[in-house]
C-alpha cells in the first residue's frame, strides 16, 4: 500500500501507459524484496477489522505523501513547458504523452520527457526504491507516525514542496520568457515607429522559432538545474521521512 502510489502515478515508471497489471506485479516485488529486511521490526499485525484498515490508511497517507514529493520536478517541466508554449505561441499544438495518458503542449512534453531521462540516467530510481527500504526503518508498518516535531511542521513542509514546484517551473522556463519578453518589446517598439507593419502576424512566425533557439542554446544549463533540484527533491523526502517518524 505505500509503494503502490509510487509506482502507479509516478511518470519514471511508465505512469498510465503501464498496464495496472505490471505495475501492481512490480509493487509486490519489491515489497517482496524488502519484506525480510524489516520483517523482525514488526511485533504483531491486527486481526481487527478497524486497526487493520487504519494501518492501511496510514500506509497511503505515507506513499501519497512519497509520491507528491517525488514528482515534484516532473510536474515542474511539465508546467515549465506550458508557459515556454504559451509565451511562443505554440500551445494550441498537443501531443499525447503516453506516461501520464493526456494530451500537452510541444515543450511541455519535450520538458517532461528530458526530466524523466536525465532520472534515469542519475539512477534516480535506484535512490527512490532505497528511500524507500530507508522508510520502512524510520515508519514501521506496525505503527502509526509520530510527528516528531509536531503536525504543523510537516504540512509546512508539504507547501513548501508545492511552492518548490513553481520555482523550479519558472526557473526552466525563464530563458524563454526572458526571450519572448525582448522579443514582444522589439516588435512592440517597430510598430510604434511603423504602424504600418503588422507585427501580430509576425511574431507569429518569429516567437516559436526565437523560442527554439533558445531552447537549443540552453539545454545544458536546463539539464544541470533538472539534475540539481533531483537532488534537492531527495532531500526534501528524507526531511519529510525524518517528520513523520
Amino acid at each position: 500500500t505505500r509503494l503502490l502510489p509510487v509506482v502507479i502515478f509516478t511518470p519514471f515508471l511508465g505512469g498510465e501507459a503501464v498496464p495496472a497489471e505490471v505495475k501492481i506485479g512490480l509493487g509486490l516485488m519489491i515489497g517482496g524484496v524488502l519484506f525480510p529486511a524489516m520483517s523482525d521490526q514488526v511485533k504483531s499485525v491486527p486481526v481487527s477489522a478497524v486497526l487493520f484498515v487504519a494501518l492501511m490508511l496510514k500506509e497511503l497517507f505515507i506513499g501519497l505523501a512519497m509520491t507528491m514529493i517525488v514528482g515534484t520536478v516532473f510536474d515542474a517541466a511539465h508546467v515549465a513547458g506550458g508557459l515556454v508554449d504559451t509565451i511562443s505561441g505554440t500551445n494550441q499544438a498537443q501531443l499525447m504523452v503516453p506516461q501520464i495518458q493526456h494530451q500537452v503542449t510541444l515543450f511541455a512534453d519535450l520538458q517532461l520527457q528530458l526530466s524523466i531521462v536525465m532520472f534515469l540516467l542519475l539512477g534516480g530510481h535506484h535512490m527512490v526504491i532505497s528511500a524507500f527500504a530507508d522508510s520502512l526503518v524510520l515508519l514501521p508498518l506496525d505503527q502509526y507516525p509520530h510527528f516528531s516535531s509536531g503536525l504543523w511542521p510537516f504540512f509546512d513542509l508539504v507547501i513548501r514542496v508545492f511552492g518548490d514546484m513553481m520555482k523550479i517551473a519558472l526557473s526552466l522556463a525563464a530563458p524563454v520568457l526572458l526571450a519572448g519578453f525582448m522579443t514582444d518589446f522589439a516588435l512592440g517598439m517597430i510598430n510604434r515607429v511603423a504602424p504600418q507593419v503588422q507585427v501580430f502576424f509576425v511574431s507569429m512566425q518569429i516567437k516559436p522559432a526565437v523560442a527554439v533557439l533558445i531552447m537549443i542554446s540552453v539545454m545544458h544549463v536546463i539539464l544541470d538545474r533538472t539534475a540539481g533540484e533531483f537532488g534537492v527533491m531527495f532531500q526534501w523526502l528524507t526531511r519529510a521521512f525524518q517528520l513523520l517518524s
